[in-house]
Order: structure tokens, then sequence, then C-alpha cells
């Protein structure tokens, strides 16, 4: 077996079968959703079996980042007390049951250094990169046919659902910049080269590709590296070019890529015809409007604990009948998770919801890490404009990447001694 390998899994036991787990997961999240929940469930096994499980439960309560998770699954549970459709409540619970397991599974692995978390990002990189490699080459044999589709509001086709896919890539992207800036490689010199071109290609596709979360995925990456290039250098005069750069890199993607031009104007034909007719069936972001106005009303309705979790579904439904009768009978719910969860559990909820997602930027700094601060650049803004977390997929992605990260960064394995070099330069007056 080669050396990084026996590195990166390290000896068949917890070590092993956390960082197996890990793998399926990242695997998953553009294969399979099986190999997903499979993931989910061997860092179960981890936590419950154990043999230090009470000194695990204690590193949990020791952690903030990790125990408010398991906080907000908690929450969400309690919500079924005043949820009438408690079918729809226990579905959605299910599928949060990671919120529980993925905290104190990730906890228990043993070792958690940079020689374990690194390999496990390089190959979700590499693997990204080779799938959009293979759409480019899709759409490059199918260009007539796929331009038009954009003017029609769809996307070139991906192997898991567009947008979230799209996340998935922008973080891909934050990944490249970070080795880069870090000058890391599993091997071999010569692969700082295929990052500087992968990293490149990779900022290329997403115009191509021309989702709106992910290119405001992206772009909010690019402007993180760049403030905290900023504040952590004190480079003013590079932040100011980058940012010029970057408004002549918008400019001329728009008018040389035609996917990305198509949706723009797409975008701006359905703003335009929402202000003016908000029941037109034709358009993708009448339900959004909808939906969003959906839980406003129901978390006014119940401004203290919300309608409850399980019954969010019905009565964003009963809202659309009378309101947005065109787009109703599809099962939607509010499409922004911030106001879903004021739907759902009031400002309570949402108050909680709030300090939960922001919480990692303040702990520790943790704004200052690289890779735990671009994941946030990306998954704050989604919970603004999506709901992230009502699909396995987004779930997956948000918990894997964040618990990851802040398992490497605040919590110190006795064999680890990388990260202490990860903040590019302290701020003046930190220790």
């Amino acid at each position: 077996m080669h050396e990084g390998i026996k590195k990166l899994l390290g000896p068949p036991t917890y070590q092993f079968i956390g960082v197996l787990a890990l793998l399926f997961i990242l695997v998953g999240l553009v294969a399979s959703s099986a190999m997903m929940s499979m993931g989910v469930i061997g860092l179960a096994m981890v936590w419950v079996l154990h043999p230090q499980i009470k000194s695990n439960v204690q590193a949990l309560l020791r952690q903030p980042v990790f125990w408010t998770i398991v906080l907000l699954f908690i929450t969400w549970g309690i919500s079924g007390l005043w949820s009438e459709n408690t079918d729809y409540w226990a579905n959605r619970m299910r599928m949060r049951l990671p919120f529980l397991l993925m905290p104190a599974g990730l906890l228990a692995i043993p070792r958690f250094d940079r020689k374990v978390y690194y390999p496990l990002l390089y190959g979700f990189f590499l693997l990204l990169s080779v799938i959009c490699l293979c759409l480019l080459a899709w759409y490059l044999v199918n260009f007539s046919e796929i331009t038009l589709a954009y003017k029609k509001g769809q996307v070139l086709p991906t192997p898991v659902m567009h947008i979230r896919f799209s996340l998935m890539v922008a973080y891909s992207v934050a990944i490249g910049i970070t080795f880069l800036q870090e000058k890391w490689t599993w091997r071999y010199a010569w692969e700082r080269g295929l990052q500087y071109f992968l990293t490149g290609f990779l900022i290329l596709f997403l115009h191509i590709l021309a989702v709106r979360s992910g290119l405001v995925a992206l772009y909010g990456v690019l402007f993180y590296f760049l403030i905290r290039e900023i504040v952590l250098r004190r480079r003013w005069w590079f932040g100011i070019m980058a940012a010029l750069l970057m408004v002549v890199g918008m400019a001329t993607a728009y008018f040389t890529l035609p996917s990305l031009q198509n949706k723009i104007d797409y975008t701006l034909y359905n703003l335009y015809h929402i202000r003016h007719d908000s029941n037109s069936t034709e358009l993708s972001d009448s339900h959004r409007v909808g939906t969003i106005q959906a839980g406003l009303a129901m978390g006014n309705e119940a401004p203290i604990l919300g309608v409850g979790v399980g019954d969010v579904r019905d009565k964003t439904e009963d809202y659309l009948q009378v309101n947005y009768p065109s787009v109703a009978g599809s099962g939607f719910t509010p499409q922004s998770q911030y106001v879903w969860q004021y739907a759902s559990m009031g400002w309570v909820g949402l108050l909680l919801f709030i300090v939960v997602t922001l919480l990692p930027l303040f702990y520790k700094n943790g704004w200052k890490y690289a890779l735990l601060g671009s994941f946030l650049a990306i998954a704050i803004p989604s919970f603004i404009i999506e709901q992230t977390l009502e699909t396995q997929l987004g779930t997956a992605i948000y918990l894997v990447f964040l618990l990851m990260a802040a398992r490497y960064y605040f919590i110190e394995d006795l064999s680890d001694h990388s990260r202490l070099h990860q903040p590019l330069v302290p701020l003046a007056g930190d220790n």
C-alpha cells in the first residue's frame, strides 16, 4: 500500500472506520445517496462502539461548534409537539439525523491532523475536477443545443442537483487556492502546476455552468480570500487591483460565454415579469417569491415558536393556493433556509439558527482559517437564497465540510503541529 494512503487511513481500527466513512460521504456527494448514508452510519459506529464513549461525550460538550449543531436537531424534534402533520415531521427528522450523528462521530476519530484532512480534500478536489472536465467536453460537443437550453432557463446536466453541485465546485476552488497558498502537495512537486490549472479551470467552468447560486458562492470565496489577504497581510494595493480584476473578469465572462449571458438575461427577464405578473407559470423564479412570502406569513402568524417543522409544507401550499395558484401543488416550501427556520420555529428558532451558522466564524477567530472561512462564505449566502438543508445532499455538504474544518482547526491532536501556521500573519495584537 502507498505510504501516503497508510498515513491517511491508519491501522484498521476506529481511525480506519472513521476516515473510510468520510471517504464514502465525499464520494457519495456526487455519486450516490446510499454512499452518503453509509458514511454517516460509519461515523455513528465510531462514536457508539468506541470504548471511550464517556470521554467522547465530554469532548462534544466542550466544543460549541459541535454541540450547537446537535442542539439544532433537538429543537427541530421538539417542534413535533405543535406540528399537526407528524408524518412530514418524522420525514424531516429522519433526513436530519446527520445533525445528531456526525458531530459526535467526527470527534470520536482518534486522529484528524493535516496528513488525514488534506488528502481527503485533495481527493474530492480531483474528483470534482475530472467530472467538470467531462461536463465541459459534453458542453462543447452539444454546444448549440445547450446554449439554446440556457435561453429557456435550463442548465448543463450535472451528476446531482445543479445548485448543490455548483456549491461543491465553488468549494473545490477554495481548496485549490488554499493548497496553492500553503504550497501543499501530497507527494510530487509537479502537483502545484496541476493545482494551478485545475483551480483556474474550475473558476472558468462555474461561469460556463452559470448557476446563480454557484456564481454567488464562487465570488463569495474569491471575496473572502481577498479580504483575508488585505486584513492579515495588510496588502491594500493588492486588494484594490484584485477587486478590479474580478470586475473585469465578470464583464469579460458575460460578453464571451453564451451560457452565462443567456442565464443572466433570463434572470433579468424573470425579475421584470415577476414584478408585473407574479403568477406567470413559465418563470422559474415565481415559486421562489411565492414560497418566501408564504414563509414570512407563517412566521408572522406564530412569531415565537413558528408553525412547527411538520406543518411548513402544508401551510406553504395553503398560501400558494390563495396567492400564487399557478405554482401551487408541487410540494414547495420556503426557498430560503432562514425563512424556512422562521416559519417552522419562529423567532426563537431563527435566532438559534443564526447563532449556530455564524458561530464558527467567530469562535477562536475561525474566520482566519482558509478552509473554514471560505466554506462559510459559501454556506451562509446559500442559506439566504436557498433551502439548502431541506435535501439530503445539501445537509451532507454543509455538515461534512464544516465539521471536518472545525475538527481540524479547533481541536489539536497531540501529533499535529501543522495548523499553527495556518493564518497567513496574525492580526496586530493577537498572541
